[in-house]
């Protein structure tokens, strides 16, 4: 194979994350015998069936999931899309993409076949064609328990990758009955106030399910109060009785500025009246009666206060 010949390959490669495929190859007029001589020589390392990596290219989770979407003519979806969108933190142990539902499914990577997956339902991540976070957290429903699509679904609208009319709007459009993960979602939508801001944490997200496991009034979110002539936001508060609850993650209070000036706030907060409650995410996880108990104790005893 001529020099400008491999170049023109290797530019060809570098637009799909150093993949390319045998359709590419052969277009490009070389033949099964020279494509496995490539092989045997180290100069592509074969993927999926019909997709290889040019030798020397960096091999990742995005190129594996790369070479999975080129290999079924798919997107990712599911965990993988999430996974690209930060809407969870573990990359997924296969690739999991979606193909149309008469798609022929190939051996490799976790394939979806879909009915209901149209054009603005994708995007590109990272070069990567992928469903938009949307439609990722409708799929995502069918294959993660209930806390991890309502942790998913706060961090997306946190982040304003979409909003709480757009995931209701297509969640109407494809909802059918049967469909894997409208159920986890319809009850996350039905329980949702959408005025209320989104949660800005996975230590929020999990308090906000005690707190309704309790069978607890559902508390303002990111309230904003003036004490001292400064403003303070809450994440998550009882206004009415001057209640704030906090989750204190590790890595929260990264220098010792942030340290002191989070110790004059909350001493601010209770000079003015507020009872604050903290929790910790082990206290959250492992727990979550000893938390909820506190925050009720807390209520009914400013309650009891004012009546």
């Amino acid at each position: 194979m001529d020099v400008v010949f491999e170049r023109r390959l290797a530019r060809r490669a570098a637009t799909q994350l150093g993949l390319i495929t045998r359709q590419q190859l052969k277009a490009s007029r070389l033949s099964r015998g020279h494509i496995a001589r490539l092989i045997a020589v180290g100069r592509l390392v074969e993927m999926y069936g019909g997709v290889y990596l040019v030798g020397g290219a960096p091999r990742n989770d995005a190129v594996d999931l790369a070479a999975a979407c080129l290999a079924t003519g798919g997107v990712a979806s599911h965990r993988s899309a999430a996974h690209l969108h930060g809407l969870i933190d573990l990359t997924p142990y296969r690739s999991e993409v979606t193909v149309g539902s008469t798609k022929g499914v190939r051996q490799g990577p976790v394939v979806h076949r879909s009915a209901d997956l149209i054009a603005r339902d994708v995007i590109r991540v990272q070069g990567i064609r992928t469903t938009n976070p949307t439609r990722t957290l409708i799929d995502l429903g069918g294959v993660v328990p209930c806390a991890v699509l309502e942790a998913a679904l706060e961090r997306a609208l946190h982040a304003r990758l979409t909003t709480f009319d757009r995931v209701v709007c297509r969640f109407f459009e494809v909802a059918r009955h049967g469909r894997p993960g409208i159920g986890p979602l319809r009850a996350l939508l039905v329980d949702r106030d959408s005025q209320l801001a989104p949660a800005e944490s996975d230590l929020e997200t999990l308090l906000l399910r005690i707190l309704r496991g309790f069978g607890l009034p559902d508390p303002v979110r990111q309230l904003v109060v003036q004490v001292g002539g400064e403003s303070f936001r809450l994440d998550v508060a009882y206004p009415e009785l001057k209640i704030f609850m906090e989750g204190d993650g590790f890595g929260v209070h990264t220098t010792r500025k942030v340290f002191e000036r989070d110790r004059d706030r909350q001493n601010l907060l209770a000079i003015d009246g507020w009872l604050p409650l903290r929790f910790t995410w082990r206290q959250l996880c492992h727990d979550p009666k000893r938390v909820g108990a506190h925050v009720l104790a807390a209520r009914n005893r400013r309650l009891r206060a004012i009546s």
